[in-house]
């Protein structure tokens, strides 16, 4: 019992810290200089992706994002991305959450993947690629 409480802190406060992850790989943009750490949550998708490229510039007034997507894997995979925006005081920009998108990324291919801020208070961005099930799946009563 006396170790359960601190136990119980300590995961309280890394759930309160941390951003919500998903089944896959990510990059975010640290403050405004982009980072290209690589976040890998599935460490089979880790060792087929890189990111190899982050490339940004102001259009209209709104952020414009093109991350380089590079398979280093010899098969096609199939996957999904998503793009999430933050505000300058790093808030997730809420109602503007970008949808999952499909990508089909071919063996040893580059693919770059755009995103567009939704308003002008976006100033950084996280990226979230995972991998979809290409068997069927049969939901049963």
């Amino acid at each position: 019992m006396k170790y359960l409480v601190p136990l119980l802190t300590v995961c309280l406060l890394a759930a309160c810290t941390s951003r919500p992850t998903t089944s896959g790989i990510s990059v975010e943009q640290a403050s405004a200089q982009y980072q290209q750490q690589l976040k890998v949550d599935n460490p089979a998708l880790g060792r087929k992706l890189a990111i190899s490229d982050v490339k940004t510039r102001q259009t209209n007034q709104l952020t414009d994002v093109v991350v380089t997507l590079s398979s280093q894997y010899k098969k096609s995979q199939y996957l999904q991305y998503q793009f999430t925006w933050y505000d300058g005081d790093g808030f997730v920009i809420k109602g503007n959450h970008s949808p999952w998108q499909s990508l089909t990324l071919f063996g040893f291919a580059n693919v770059q993947l755009p995103g567009l801020a939704p308003t002008s208070d976006a100033v950084t961005f996280s990226l979230a690629v995972r991998e979809v099930s290409t068997q069927a799946q049969e939901f049963k009563d």
